[in-house]
């Protein structure tokens, strides 16, 4: 297979329409009480404190060294956040049993603060809606839920939903609509309790707007430059991944890890990059190794790869040296030449839910 294949079935759709696609199952918890946002604040790059009720934002979970444990997006409500992050890559008969679990690390530092941790990974499920129409068709399918202010459901209490109350409707569904950027910007995750799964897919069947595919959503979120799970590998550190602007404060008060954060920002620069990497061909075995000409010299992993409409090949994303992303440097994948590509994507995101 090559870059000559067909688009992936959707992918036009998310490009100029709108489509929506299966989210997976989503890891997601849910913190809420009086100590709830200054106690999340404590763990993760976001300025959470100042972050407005209804509001979102991307954030690195890191560990005590500075590295990144969770990437995620965090949904401010009154009482507390909501923590939405992709699912892990199954492995094998097992699935995620035994990842390593948000709830359980907060958990281990929470000791007096009034509030309550919760696992809801199993209590939803959510679709994803992109393209550059998705807004509008949203609101005319439920008006109001994207405002001009708060584009997307107004959560107040996070306790309500981890109770399984949501605060809009989609005709007799229960739903949340959050803004974000899981198919590029402006597109939204539209979530119902797990047991309205499947009325929801029928819902969305018989608006008659296109269904992407697996392949199509996978594609647009390489374009767009966002890292899947398999993407940020162990000793990862938050700034390697080009979103400082969506995902970090360099100026909230302290939390777990940011010594180290705060370090590379003085230094200026990180050792690597996530950046794309496009081929003429496919790349057969993932992870691949990005080596340099002359010599060979490993630069870079490509961590996941597929045929690309945008960049007429094949592209795959991974870490990269930085010195190896100067000009006139030669980078070659499985014996064939390569070049490196910034991907799209580095401005704040900015919205909310209802």
């Amino acid at each position: 297979m090559d870059f000559r294949s067909p688009e992936p079935d959707g992918y036009r759709a998310l490009r100029d329409a709108v489509a929506w696609a299966d989210a997976g199952r989503r890891r997601t918890v849910l913190v809420f009480g009086e100590d709830a946002v200054r106690f999340v604040d404590g763990f993760c790059t976001a300025p959470l404190a100042t972050l407005a009720p209804g509001c979102v934002s991307e954030a690195f979970f890191p560990d005590a060294r500075g590295q990144v444990l969770l990437w995620a997006t965090v949904l401010r409500g009154a009482d507390g956040v909501w923590i939405d992050a992709d699912p892990l890559p199954s492995v094998g008969n097992d699935g995620e049993d035994g990842a390593w679990s948000l709830a359980a690390h907060l958990e281990r530092y929470h000791i007096r603060e009034r509030l309550e941790i919760a696992d809801r990974t199993d209590a939803f499920a959510a679709f994803s809606l992109g393209g550059p129409a998705a807004g509008a068709w949203l609101e005319n399918e439920m008006p109001g839920a994207v405002a001009a202010t708060v584009p997307g459901h107004a959560i107040d209490r996070i306790a309500d939903a981890a109770a399984g109350i949501l605060p809009g409707r989609w005709g007799e569904i229960p739903v949340l609509v959050v803004r974000g950027d899981w198919l590029g910007a402006g597109s939204f995750l539209l979530v119902s309790g797990r047991e309205d799964r499947e009325r929801l897919v029928d819902r969305l069947q018989r608006t008659g707007i296109v269904e992407a595919s697996a392949a199509a959503v996978d594609a647009v979120r390489r374009e767009e430059g966002r890292p899947s799970p398999r993407d940020i590998p162990a000793r990862s550190l938050p700034q390697e991944f080009g979103r400082d602007t969506r995902a970090i404060s360099f100026t909230k008060g302290c939390y777990l890890g940011q010594e180290t954060v705060a370090r590379i920002d003085a230094l200026g620069h990180v050792n690597r990059r996530f950046v794309g990497i496009v081929t003429a061909a496919e790349m057969m075995d993932l992870p691949a190794t990005v080596t340099q000409r002359p010599g060979g010299e490993q630069v870079g992993t490509i961590t996941s790869a597929g045929p690309s409409p945008r960049f007429d090949g094949w592209l795959g994303v991974g870490l990269m040296r930085t010195a190896a992303l100067a000009e006139g440097v030669g980078l070659e994948v499985d014996g064939m030449g390569a070049r490196w590509v910034e991907l799209p994507g580095r401005h704040e995101v900015q919205g909310g839910a209802t």
